[in-house]
C-alpha cells in the first residue's frame, strides 16, 4: 500500500491533478481547443510552444490521402479530417500555410468526399457552436432520449442537448466565415439545411446509414414531439 501511494503521488502533477495520455482517438483534441477558443482562454492554456507541438501531432498523424482517421491508425474519415482541419485553422495556420500542405490536403479530401455538409452528427454539432453549421441542418436531441444510454454516450448527448436547445453559437469572426468558404461545395447561404441532416460521407468501413423513410419517420416524431412540448410550455405559461 506504502509503495502504491508512493507511486500515485509521484505521478500527481503540482497543481492536484493527474495527468495522462490518451492519444489513440483523434477526435479529443480538436473539440479542446474548440472550447478553449470560444472561452477566450486559448492563448492562456496553449501559447506558441504548446500550439506548436499540438501542430506537429496533427501533422504526424495525418494519412497519406490527406484526411484523418478516427484514431491513430484509422482511415481517413470526415469526422476527424474535419475537426482536425478546423483545428489547425484555429492554431493559427493559414489556407495554405501549413507543413507539408496539410491543410490543403485535409481540404482537398474533405471536398473530395462531398464537403463538409457530409460531417456526421456529432460533427454538425461541433460545426454549428463554431458558427461553421446551420442547427437546423442537425437532427433534435431531446435529452429524455438520452436516459438509457451508456453513461460516455449520456454524458455526450445529454451535453449536446442542452446546447442544441439553446442553439449556443459563438460570436460569428473572421476565422469562422473562412471555412465557410472552403469547406462547402456550395455557397453557405444558398444550402438548404434541412435536407443535409442525414448526409453521411460514405468511406471505407463505415456502417450503412438506416433508410431513407425510417430517418425521415424518426425526424418526423422528433420534431412533432419538439413542438408539442413547445406548445404545452406556452399554455402552462399563459394559464
Amino acid at each position: 500500500m506504502r509503495r502504491g501511494a508512493h507511486f500515485f503521488s509521484a505521478l500527481q502533477a503540482s497543481d492536484g491533478h493527474w495527468p495522462a495520455e490518451n492519444a489513440g482517438p483523434l477526435f479529443f483534441l480538436p473539440p479542446l481547443v474548440y472550447c478553449l477558443y470560444i472561452t477566450g482562454h486559448l492563448d492562456t492554456i496553449f501559447p506558441g510552444e504548446f500550439r506548436k507541438e499540438i501542430l506537429r501531432y496533427l501533422y504526424c498523424h495525418q494519412n497519406e490521402d490527406g484526411g484523418w482517421g478516427l484514431h491513430m491508425e484509422g482511415h481517413s474519415i470526415m469526422f476527424c479530417t474535419t475537426l482536425n482541419y478546423i483545428c489547425m485553422r484555429i492554431l493559427g495556420e493559414g489556407r495554405d500555410g501549413s507543413k507539408d500542405n496539410a491543410c490543403t490536403r485535409g481540404r482537398k479530401w474533405i471536398r473530395d468526399h462531398g464537403g463538409v455538409t457530409f460531417i456526421p452528427s456529432w460533427g454538425k454539432t461541433w460545426l454549428s457552436i463554431l458558427g461553421l453549421f446551420d442547427w437546423s441542418g442537425c437532427n433534435p436531441m431531446p435529452p429524455e432520449f438520452c436516459g438509457k444510454l451508456c453513461s460516455y454516450i449520456r454524458v455526450v448527448y445529454v451535453s449536446m442537448s442542452y446546447l442544441y436547445g439553446k442553439r449556443f453559437v459563438d460570436p460569428i469572426t473572421p476565422l469562422a466565415l473562412e471555412p465557410r468558404e472552403e469547406l462547402f461545395l456550395q455557397p453557405y447561404s444558398e444550402i438548404n439545411w434541412k435536407k443535409v441532416r442525414h448526409l453521411c460521407a460514405k468511406v471505407r468501413g463505415s456502417l450503412p446509414p438506416s433508410s431513407p423513410d425510417t430517418r425521415s419517420n424518426m425526424g418526423y416524431f422528433i420534431n412533432m414531439y419538439r413542438a408539442t412540448s413547445y406548445w404545452l410550455a406556452l399554455q402552462k405559461s399563459e394559464a
